[in-house]
């Protein structure tokens, strides 16, 4: 957070910096051509003085004819009645210098102060922001917890009456089919704990993509009886948290089975050190794979790996470990 803070401010100041400086190249610009013009009619204002009283010589900044012309700006008029003579004024370059630097003081002193109060009007109201959001997140974060703890007691408690009702019905099939769904509710909502729970510690060890992705199916076996199974499985190992990499595949291969009408392809390609999974996308698709996809991403942000999502003809999810 303090880096994306400082980037965020150092940004603003950048951006206030360069327009600031653009506005200051276009002052500089209209005042060289003011200088031109006033220059000019400052030397034209002794030539004229000059015709009237040959035995004027300028002032501190003006000189008539001046001997050297280092330091003038010379302007040249022709003596009337006598064209071939030329009347040289030369203007001392530091009276618009002095103007100049004067000018450049104040409009730099004006610019630091409107920068600085910018900038820390900007940061007053960015603080107060991220501060309320960071106490909704802790609201929302607080509330999470509290929900999965307590469906995490139901689910427990819903186990451990399953239990002693299969010892007194062990080939009761319905049964099996509640266990299982409770066992796949499970899994639905450890992704939520995980990623609200910040502080958990990462256990990350060198695990076969291809078996957890085979474990990951059998969750599914009852929705892909009637399509078509294309699997394309090679061992490949990640790095990862083994309870991080069951969510991310229960969760990319659980969308894809849902909204799949025919079939799922599943492919990894160690090369490209990449999971590759798609599906002939369902009628219903479009709206529900997004909150899937964000979970999956939030997790694998941790490692610094990367889930893209393509949906056209068919849905396809490129999951790369690079």
């Amino acid at each position: 957070m303090k880096a994306e803070k400082f980037w965020l401010y150092f940004s603003l100041s950048f951006l206030l910096v360069v327009g600031f400086s653009l506005i200051n190249l276009t002052v500089f610009m209209e005042m060289r051509g003011e200088e031109e013009e006033q220059l000019y009619l400052l030397a034209s204002q002794h030539f004229k003085h000059y015709l009237c009283n040959p035995e004027h010589r300028g002032d501190e900044y003006v000189s008539i004819n001046p001997t050297q012309e280092g330091g003038y700006r010379i302007y040249t008029f022709e003596e009337p009645g006598n064209p071939p003579r030329a009347i040289r004024i030369g203007i001392r370059q530091e009276l618009f210098e002095k103007k100049k630097d004067r000018l450049l003081k104040k409009l730099l002193f004006v610019e630091f102060i409107l920068v600085f109060t910018l900038v820390f009007l900007y940061q007053t109201v960015v603080e107060g922001y991220i501060k309320k959001l960071k106490e909704k997140e802790e609201w929302v974060r607080g509330l999470m917890l509290s929900l999965t703890h307590r469906l995490g007691n139901f689910m427990a408690t819903q186990k451990v009456l399953l239990a002693l009702l299969k010892k007194s019905y062990p080939e009761e099939i319905n049964l099996k089919k509640l266990e299982k769904s409770l066992t796949k509710a499970q899994k639905d909502f450890h992704i939520f704990t995980n990623l609200v729970r910040e502080d958990k510690g990462l256990n990350i060890l060198e695990l076969n993509l291809s078996e957890y992705v085979r474990e990951s199916l059998v969750y599914f076996e009852d929705q892909l009886e009637k399509k078509r199974v294309i699997l394309g499985l090679r061992d490949f190992w990640v790095r990862m948290d083994k309870a991080d990499l069951e969510d991310v595949l229960y969760n990319l291969i659980g969308n894809a089975v849902k909204h799949s009408e025919s079939f799922l392809h599943i492919r990894i390609c160690p090369k490209g050190k990449a999971l590759i999974v798609s599906n002939d996308v369902g009628k219903g698709a479009g709206g529900g794979m997004g909150m899937g996809a964000e979970l999956t991403r939030s997790v694998l942000k941790r490692y610094g790996y990367e889930l893209r999502i393509r949906l056209k003809r068919r849905y396809t999810a490129f999951l790369r470990f690079t």
